[in-house]
Formats: C-alpha cells, sequence, structure tokens
C-alpha cells in the first residue's frame, strides 16, 4: 500500500514539473530593464496560480507559490517519509516571526509567516501569544521557555532568538529522521547542517565575532566541533579534502555568493540521481527542494531588479536548475 501511494504521488510530481520557470524565462527575468519586466515573466508563467499583482507587490506572488508547493507536499507525501523536516522548517521559521511579534506586542505579523508546516499558523500564533506550549512538540516546548526565561532575565536580543529556535530545529530534524528510514533526506540535512556551521564560522571570523560558531554551532552534521579549530585558511584547507571541496575555492577567496549558489546547488544533486525512480522518495523531496531555490532565486532577482543592480551582478548569483 505504501509503495502504491508512492507511485501515485511521484505520479502527480511530474505533473506539477511543468509548473518549473524554464532557464529561457529565469534568464529573461535577470536581464529585464525594470522590475515591471520580470514579473511580467512570472504572471505569464502564472505563477503563485492565477492571480494578478502590481509589479511591486512581487512578494505576493512568491508567497502564492510557496503555499501551493507547501500545500501539495502535505497532501502529496507518504506518512513517515522523512520529508516532514522540510515543513519543521516552517514551523520553527513562523515561531521565529510569532515570537518576536509577541515581544513587540504586534497582531499583525502575517506578513513574516511562511505557509503553514506541521501546524496551522493561526493554531501556532495562539500558542505562543496565549504562553501555552503544552500542545506543541517537546522541543518546540524547551526552546520557547529557554526564549522566554531569557526574555525575562534582560536577554531581547532577536538574535537569540533565532539561534535558539533554529538549534531546536534541526534538533527536531535529526531526532525525527533516527526514526525514519530515508538515507536521502538525511543527507540533505547533513549538507545543510555542515554548511551552514562553515558559514557561521567564516562569517564570524570574518567580522571579529569568534564566538559566533560556538553560540550556533548545530549537531547533527558531520563536521564536529574540533573540525573548525584553526584560522579560516586552515579550515578551507580541509574541506578541500572532504566532501565540501567544491566549496573551497570560493571560501579561500572569500566568494560568500559563489559558496551559497555551490551550496543550493549540492542539495539539488540529492536528489537528481533517482528523481524518475517511482519507487523513491527523491522525485517528490527533489521537487520540493528545486521550487524552493526557485522561489528564492526570483525574490532575489526582484530584489535586484527593483534596486536597479548590475546585470553581471545577478547573473552569478543564480543557480542551476533542476527542471
Amino acid at each position: 500500500m505504501a509503495n502504491n501511494y508512492l507511485v501515485y504521488s511521484n505520479a502527480r510530481v511530474k505533473s506539477m514539473e511543468n509548473t518549473f520557470l524554464s532557464n529561457e524565462k529565469i534568464v529573461r527575468m535577470a536581464y529585464a530593464d525594470t522590475l515591471e519586466e520580470g514579473v511580467k515573466v512570472l504572471l505569464e508563467s502564472q505563477y503563485g496560480g492565477a492571480i494578478t499583482v502590481d509589479a511591486d507587490d512581487y512578494e505576493k506572488l512568491l508567497q502564492a507559490e510557496d503555499k501551493r508547493v507547501s500545500e501539495f507536499i502535505l497532501d502529496a507525501m507518504p506518512k513517515n517519509c522523512g520529508m516532514e523536516t522540510f515543513l519543521f522548517k516552517n514551523d520553527y521559521h513562523n515561531l521565529k516571526a510569532l515570537v518576536k511579534g509577541k515581544y513587540m506586542h504586534a497582531d499583525d505579523v502575517d506578513y513574516m509567516l511562511m505557509p503553514k508546516g506541521t501546524y496551522d499558523t493561526a493554531t501556532l500564533k495562539e500558542y505562543v501569544y496565549g504562553d501555552d506550549y503544552s500542545a506543541l512538540s517537546k522541543t518546540m516546548q524547551q526552546a520557547l521557555t529557554d526564549v522566554d526565561a531569557a526574555r525575562a532575565n534582560g536577554n531581547t536580543s532577536p538574535r537569540f532568538i533565532d539561534v535558539t529556535l533554529e538549534k531546536a530545529c534541526y534538533k527536531e530534524i535529526t531526532d525525527f529522521l533516527k526514526k525514519v528510514k530515508a538515507p536521502a533526506i538525511l543527507r540533505y540535512w547533513q549538507i545543510n547542517i555542515d554548511l551552514s556551521n562553515v558559514s557561521t564560522f567564516v562569517r564570524g571570523e570574518k567580522t571579529g565575532n569568534p564566538d559566533a560558531l560556538k553560540e550556533g554551532f548545530i549537531d547533527g552534521g558531520l563536521l564536529g566541533t574540533s573540525y573548525f579549530s584553526g584560522d579560516v585558511a586552515q579550515v578551507v584547507e580541509k574541506l578541500r579534502y572532504s566532501d565540501y571541496s567544491k566549496v573551497a575555492d570560493c571560501l579561500r577567496e572569500g566568494d560568500m555568493v559563489s559558496f551559497e549558489r555551490i551550496w543550493d546547488n549540492m542539495l539539488l544533486d540529492v536528489f537528481k540521481e533517482k528523481r524518475n525512480d517511482i519507487f523513491s522518495i527523491s522525485p517528490i523531496a527533489g521537487f520540493y527542494v528545486a521550487k524552493k531555490i526557485e522561489i528564492k532565486v526570483v525574490r532575489m532577482i526582484c530584489i535586484m531588479l527593483k534596486n536597479d543592480v548590475d546585470k553581471d551582478v545577478i547573473k552569478v548569483r543564480l543557480r542551476e536548475l533542476y527542471a
């Protein structure tokens, strides 16, 4: 029965792949003369469904597309396949936004929220604003209690909220993956964790904050804390002989733009090999990851078009396409 559902879900994914923007459309957007021309490409492609917006409201298109993809995945993914972990990211992003909104006494935080993950956004808001975390997961309860305690002791730093909930998110992810067999999903998160830690270490060293990694280190990857002993040059040299050799050269040159592009491409590569295996979770997972990256790239292009950024600068920020 599980295999039949997986085959059915993967067939549905194939029908959804026509929602990807083609390379030609991405290039048209990147080289558009104005934001209006760029958004026109999205409207022609019915991005986000059949809604129509003014160019300056492009974010509504992206949010609608994100919601459409998240709702499809919620409906299509088999239970306990590991993809639930993708939705944990939505939950924890929304918790960050809601906690900050609560502390700022702001009722309208909907514009900061992502589509629902494993919890409905309205329900999460009720729990957070009501200071009642009992219906949430144990990991969420602990993280939110820690944030409230720090707040009561005078720590009002938004960074503390972000770091505490981000670490809790990855704990939720890794704990869940210990209970299910999902090697591709596990590899995806290991890459994400390791490169998140690399990014935190490099940025901390470059900005004169050597404690950044100690504060924000995420457990669950393949690179432990001892891997980051030494300076940036020494760590980058070690990366040359690891599974992350692709990022070593750009980090040596201080090119964080290329680092982030390679990072996204590595995440896509996890699922590309088996994207046509209808008995694997890879087609569904690959579709979701590719769509999320596509939405990120489209948002980046729109922001740069709005700010009249040089076309060559836009070009180097583009990612590989999954379609």
